[in-house]
């Protein structure tokens, strides 16, 4: 198994948690070690389980099960959770003949705890003899109804229980109005601009998203999550346009603007970028952030002809634990500041960043206080001289 779980970036509790929740099935029983135990380690190395803990689980399992399943019942209360848990239950099962019957008592009495519904139930069930049958078009199907009937399960954990399992859908031009929601949870080609009013969201969710067009935000919300984003083309200078938006989240999203243009611009409130990557971007910075505060947490910059970050005005900025690779400007190679706020950065990296005139990594524009460098490296960088410039 040489795939990540989708859950392999989560803190080590949550995976012991989920580990632990998962080996009452494989573990707990003779029966079942024998037969789903190899499956089950190579599980916990695809979600990146310390070693440490792997083996711990088993002596929980003996010595403290009451209170870790406590524990595991407590995470596991929202769908998302629930879901993605069921479907890797069903693939232990899968390895079961002498414990199959254990196996299946385990799996009905975590239903029962989750409260699954008639159709939950037979959703799951019918998409893993899907699985197991190789059937594509008919786990398709059964995906369509579920989703029909008012459910959503994020595709990463389909195509993580089912690697064959692909759906793709066209969409033109659209605008999302005011009370209206649109959530991309699946892979999809768009053509042309996707527009959000006030009062509107667009809400991608574990979307692979090819896209010839642009984004444009009128006061309504965006929110990237587990996404995979490719600018096929791009007629603007930025693919996602943010105008009198209150708050924009991406985390753990790609954003491959294939030098048609900058990833962002925002004009209005308040941008939280976390563990995204966002590269290939040409004709303008990365992202340019004239809002009121823009906070970004390991984040990867790569390939920015134009630069990465421009911060403008009266923004503030906290940018902790990022990488930025590869970034060409006029000042300040991968990051231009002319804001009369703070800004930090912390624990950043910056790699083969090259200004034509003045600051490789950093350029404020003015000296003053609450402008902070700290813990920051630059290497291969040019021109060498004053990389982070204006500093005190």
């Amino acid at each position: 198994m040489d795939r990540h779980h989708p859950y392999w970036k989560k803190d080590p509790e949550f995976k012991y948690t989920y580990c632990f929740g998962l080996g009452v099935m494989s573990m707990g029983h003779m029966k079942s070690i024998m037969e789903t135990q190899d499956f089950f380690e190579e599980l916990m190395r695809s979600i990146d389980l310390a070693k440490e803990q792997e083996q711990q689980i088993f002596f929980d399992l003996n010595n403290h099960f009451d209170e870790w399943v406590d524990y595991v019942f407590g995470m596991l209360q929202g769908k998302e959770e629930q879901y993605c848990f069921v479907l890797d239950l069903y693939s232990i099962l899968s390895f079961a003949s002498w414990a199959k019957e254990y196996c299946q008592a385990v799996l009905e009495d975590y239903l029962q705890v989750f409260q699954f519904s008639t159709a939950e139930r037979e959703f799951f069930a019918a998409f893993d003899r899907c699985r197991q049958m190789g059937r594509v078009e008919a786990a398709v199907e059964v995906y369509r109804r579920f989703v029909e009937q008012g459910f959503r399960i994020r595709y990463d954990f389909l195509t993580w229980f089912f690697p064959m399992f692909h759906l793709e859908e066209q969409l033109e031009a659209m605008r999302i109005r005011d009370g209206e929601t649109v959530i991309l949870d699946y892979p999809v080609v768009i053509q042309g601009d996707i527009e959000v009013d006030k009062g509107g969201r667009l809400l991608i969710h574990g979307a692979d998203i090819h896209m010839n067009g642009r984004v444009i935000v009128h006061g309504g919300r965006f929110v990237a999550d587990h996404g995979h984003i490719e600018v096929m083309g791009c007629s603007a200078a930025y693919w996602l346009t943010i105008e009198e938006s209150s708050v924009v989240t991406l985390t753990d999203t790609t954003v491959n603007c294939q030098e048609h243009c900058g990833m962002l611009h925002q004009t209005t409130g308040h941008l939280l970028i976390r563990e995204c990557w966002i590269c290939h971007t040409a004709g303008a910075r990365a992202i340019s952030f004239e809002g009121d505060a823009m906070k970004l947490a390991d984040t990867h910059f790569c390939y920015g002809q134009g630069g990465m970050l421009s911060i403008e005005d009266a923004a503030s900025a906290e940018i902790v634990d990022c990488t930025f690779k590869h970034a060409q400007a006029e000042y300040g190679g991968a990051v231009y500041a002319d804001t009369i706020h703070d800004v930090l950065l912390h624990r950043c990296s910056f790699e083969s960043c090259h200004a034509k005139y003045l600051a490789a990594a950093v350029y404020f524009k003015y000296q003053k206080l609450g402008q902070r460098i700290e813990e920051c490296s630059c290497r291969d960088c040019t021109p060498q001289e004053h990389p982070f410039f204006n500093t005190l």
